[in-house]
């Protein structure tokens, strides 16, 4: 719906006990290195003995409890990827179309749990895609799942090779970003069974995959020594182990290896403003109004960082509600309702964007045709939406859109309450729903059930 720039903040308290604290143009380093507490702007669901470390599973803490790393970090700005778990990748095309994606990977990494060590190999990489590919059917139609056991290959330690029958430039860009989060010996018993599998058994076999109960493995400076429904503590790894990461993270010359760190999930960017102006947190990375950015500003103990988030937004519709939901010319309608310019300006922008793709639009031209020819750019036209939704059958009666038997049409749009940009401009484009004729509703929900139960779990009519 929005391509805009959004005013995220970085912030640090100004106070002594800092590793650096800028004071003007000068730069003062603190005695020693002190314990960081982050307030991050959401909330956690953690509940022990459940699957939290699972990469399958739908309501896993892996992508909150930052202990993992990509293959690869990506830069959308310069299109050039950052080596972390990589070293380097190569691709090989064949002339069938058919393609040979080759990953080398670092030597000398090690899991770590707080007090044992597993040394970090292509197997890991192997069990965290065979996996993913066989059970759940990832990157489908382009690699084919007949040959899925022979086109996954471990060359050597370092090295794993993956044959994709169909090739587009898209995959680097979808497997390098993807998180190694536990070791190939936590897996190997399901690896082992999956063998046995034609890809079909496969696919039912996905349930135990989903809930199994992996243990904890970090793969990270930092590992994970305390875990709480509010906290998170990471310690740094030892020095034996954190040379390693010197070679892929080299900042400690900048005294940013600090010796501990705490996550603090204060459910919201307004909490986490609150934590900063109490001197509770010390850093931030949190998304304020221009007004809230002025508040901590004028507090005289808050350092604030502006940082140009470049993202897009929008509003799904999901098809699993049925009709008319799962008919695209209906989907099609609704995004001629939305001036998503006045979406925007809710948040003080003036940069929307009129293509409703699920991809960034730069990535477009890079997907192939039968997947970029159903991608439908729109522009605000409420006279030709109400044309398409009487096409369909659909009719005003007393003043809302309903169904042929007269039966109102609701739409209830989920969010995640504690982000507050794209809450607020999706209120804006809910009351534009509401104003052309919807029973529309926009929901805020706990940001950790947002994120791990409704949109995982398809629990939702519409979401942002």
């Amino acid at each position: 719906m929005t391509k805009s720039i959004i005013p995220y903040v970085l912030i640090s308290i100004a106070v002594v006990t800092l590793a650096t604290a800028i004071l003007g143009n000068q730069v003062v380093y603190a005695a020693s290195p002190p314990q960081i507490i982050v307030a991050a702007p959401t909330t956690v669901i953690y509940t022990p003995g459940t699957p939290v470390y699972n990469p399958y599973a739908p309501s896993n803490l892996v992508g909150t409890v930052m202990t993992y790393l990509p293959l690869a970090l990506y830069n959308p700005f310069t299109g050039k990827f950052y080596p972390v778990l990589a070293e380097n990748w190569t691709v090989q095309l064949f002339p069938n179309g058919s393609a040979l994606f080759t990953i080398y990977l670092r030597p000398g990494l090690y899991w770590y749990n707080g007090s044992a060590t597993i040394p970090f190999t292509a197997w890991d990489v192997y069990a965290y895609f065979y996996i993913g590919i066989k059970s759940l059917y990832w990157y489908t139609p382009w690699i084919n799942l007949t040959y899925v056991d022979e086109d996954i290959r471990v060359i050597n330690d370092t090295t794993i090779q993956f044959l994709f029958q169909k090739w587009t430039p898209m995959i680097p860009y979808w497997m390098l970003p993807s998180w190694i989060s536990t070791p190939y010996e936590v897996w190997k018993p399901i690896v082992d069974k999956l063998k046995t599998m034609n890809y079909t058994q496969a696919a039912k076999y996905s349930v135990n995959v989903t809930e199994f109960v992996a243990p904890y493995w970090g793969l990270n400076p930092y590992y994970l020594s305390y875990i709480s429904t509010t906290y998170f503590d990471y310690t740094l790894e030892p020095q034996s182990l954190l040379s390693a990461w010197m070679q892929v993270f080299p900042i400690n010359s900048w005294f940013l290896y600090n010796p501990t760190a705490i996550d603090w999930y204060v459910g919201g960017n307004t909490q986490a403003m609150s934590a900063f102006l109490a001197g509770k947190a010390n850093w931030g990375f949190v998304g304020l109004s221009l007004q809230q950015v002025a508040t901590l500003n004028k507090s005289g103990t808050v350092s604030v960082y502006l940082s140009p988030d470049f993202s897009a937004f929008g509003i799904t519709v999901n098809p699993w509600y049925g009709w008319p939901f799962n008919n695209p010319v209906f989907r099609e309608a609704l995004c001629y309702v939305i001036n998503r310019s006045e979406v925007v300006a809710a948040w003080g922008l003036n940069l929307p964007d009129y293509y409703p793709e699920p991809v960034l639009s730069y990535t477009v031209n890079l997907y192939p045709s039968s997947f970029s020819d159903v991608l439908v750019p729109c522009s605000y036209n409420p006279t030709k939406a109400a044309q398409m939704l009487e096409s369909l059958g659909l009719k005003k009666v007393n003043g809302y859109w309903s169904f042929p038997n007269g039966t109102p049409i609701t739409l209830y749009v989920y969010g995640p309450s504690g982000w507050t940009d794209w809450m607020t401009m999706a209120s804006d484009a809910v009351e534009q729903l509401q104003a052309f004729g919807f029973k529309a509703s926009l929901i805020g929900q706990d940001v950790g059930v947002y994120w791990g139960t409704t949109i995982p779990e398809s629990q939702y009519q519409a979401a942002v």
